[in-house]
C-alpha cells in the first residue's frame, strides 16, 4: 500500500479588493515553507494596500493627488511613487507616446472624475467642454530628480497611473516577496505575473475571458473563456472596454483614450448601432491580451495594441520579434511582446510569434534567443 507523500507543494492563497479590483495571490511552497509562504502572501496584500493609498487618484490625500495639486513645483515623494512615475515615463517614451499617463484632465472632462462604481453605465452631468491634447504631450516635460527623489510636473498637468500601476504592483510583489518559492501567480485585476507553477513540472493555466459573455453580465461569465495558455514565467495583461463605460450627453464614454485625440477609442459594442459602419473595414477589437516579460510591460502592450487596432497591432509586434528575437533594446515597448486579440466578432487572432514567446519568455528556465538583424549593428562588427 502506497504511503501518502508529505512533500507535495502546498498552495497558499489570498484574495481581496485592495486596489478597487479583484486581486489574488497564489504561492506554491513545500510544506516546510508553508509559514513563510503565508507571511509572503500577507505581505503581497499589504503591498497592494500601500500602492492604492499612495497612487489612487480618487483619494484626495494620496501622494499622487498631492503631486498633481503641486504641478509646476518640485515635490519630494516616496520610493513607491517615484518608481511608479519612472516606469510610466519609460512606457510613454518606449511607445512613442501611445501610452500617455498625463490624460487625467481629459478623463475628468469626459466624466470620469470619481470612483468608477459611482458612474458605471450611468449618465453623468456635463460640467464643461471636452479637452483636446496639447501639441507637446505633458509627459515629455515631467522632470525626475533621482538623487533627491523628487518629481516635477509641468504646470496644469496631472498624472493618472491606472494604466500601469496594477501590472507594476504585481511585478514588485512577485520579486519582493515570492522569489524563495517554487511557484507564484499574482493577479491584479487581470494583470498577471507568473513564476514556476502550482506543482513541479506544471505551469499556471490562465484563461482569456470571453468579452461577449462578460459584457452580457452572464452569471457564468467568469467561467467562459475564448482561449487558455500555460505560463511559468513572465506577465500577461488584458485590456478592453466591456462594462467600464458611462454616458455623457447621451454618448457612451470609456476610460481607454487615444492620446492623439484625447477621445475614447471606437467601441466594438457600438459598431452594430453605427449606420455609417463600413462592413468592409477591419473589425474592432473587443480585448487585447499581451504577453511580456513583466506584467507592467504586458499592461502597456495591451493598451498600445488597442490603439493600433487590427491587424496593425499584430504586424508591429511580429516585426519587432523578427528583428530582435526574444530580447532587444529597452527603448522599444514592442520588444518581447506577443498578442492574442479578441475581435468584436468573437474570433481570436494571435501574433505569429506567440508560440515562440511561450517557449521562451513564457517558460521558466528556457533559453532566451537573441536575434539581431540590424544593418547598423552589422557594420559595427568591422566586417
Amino acid at each position: 500500500m502506497a504511503t501518502p507523500r508529505d512533500d507535495r507543494p502546498m498552495l497558499i492563497q489570498r484574495a481581496g479588493r485592495p486596489m478597487a479590483t479583484d486581486v489574488s495571490v497564489q504561492i506554491a511552497a513545500a510544506p516546510a515553507q508553508a509559514a513563510a509562504a503565508s507571511t509572503a502572501a500577507d505581505a503581497c496584500m499589504a503591498w497592494f494596500d500601500e500602492v492604492d493609498a499612495r497612487l489612487s487618484r480618487f483619494r484626495p490625500d494620496s501622494e499622487l493627488s498631492r503631486l498633481n495639486q503641486a504641478a509646476g513645483r518640485w515635490v519630494a515623494v516616496s520610493a513607491t511613487l517615484f518608481e511608479a512615475v519612472a516606469i510610466a515615463l519609460w512606457a510613454a517614451r518606449a511607445s512613442d507616446g501611445l501610452f500617455d499617463p498625463t490624460l487625467l484632465r481629459q478623463l475628468e472632462a469626459l466624466g470620469y472624475d470619481r470612483d468608477f462604481a459611482l458612474i458605471a453605465q450611468r449618465a453623468v452631468q456635463s460640467t464643461g467642454p471636452l479637452l483636446g491634447v496639447p501639441d507637446r504631450p505633458a509627459w515629455r516635460a515631467i522632470a525626475l530628480d533621482p538623487a533627491r527623489r523628487r518629481v516635477r510636473l509641468p504646470p496644469h498637468a496631472a498624472l493618472d497611473l491606472g494604466g500601469i500601476a496594477k501590472g507594476w504592483a504585481a511585478d514588485v510583489a512577485l520579486s519582493r516577496f515570492c522569489a524563495p518559492f517554487a511557484g507564484a501567480l499574482i493577479n491584479v485585476g487581470g494583470d498577471l505575473r507568473a513564476q514556476g507553477g502550482p506543482a513541479p513540472g506544471e505551469a499556471w493555466l490562465v484563461g482569456i475571458r470571453d468579452p461577449r459573455a462578460e459584457l452580457a453580465g452572464a452569471p457564468t461569465a467568469g467561467e467562459s473563456y475564448v482561449a487558455g495558455v500555460s505560463l511559468s514565467r513572465g506577465g500577461l495583461a488584458t485590456s478592453g472596454a466591456l462594462r467600464r463605460w458611462w454616458l455623457r450627453d447621451g454618448q457612451r464614454q470609456h476610460h481607454l483614450l487615444d492620446p492623439r485625440t484625447g477621445r475614447p477609442l471606437p467601441l466594438w459594442i457600438d459598431a452594430d448601432d453605427n449606420p455609417a459602419n463600413d462592413p468592409a473595414a477591419a473589425p474592432l477589437l473587443a480585448t487585447a491580451t499581451a504577453f511580456a516579460p513583466t506584467a507592467a510591460r504586458a499592461e502597456v502592450g495591451a493598451k498600445v495594441a488597442l490603439l493600433r487596432g487590427y491587424p496593425q497591432a499584430l504586424r508591429a509586434v511580429e516585426a519587432t520579434w523578427e528583428r530582435y528575437g526574444a530580447l532587444g533594446p529597452e527603448t522599444d515597448a514592442d520588444v518581447g511582446i506577443a498578442l492574442a486579440l479578441t475581435l468584436g466578432t468573437g474570433e481570436v487572432v494571435t501574433s505569429h510569434n506567440l508560440a515562440a514567446y511561450l517557449a521562451t519568455w513564457g517558460t521558466a528556465g528556457a533559453h532566451l534567443p537573441l536575434l539581431i538583424r540590424s544593418a547598423a549593428l552589422e557594420r559595427t562588427r568591422g566586417d
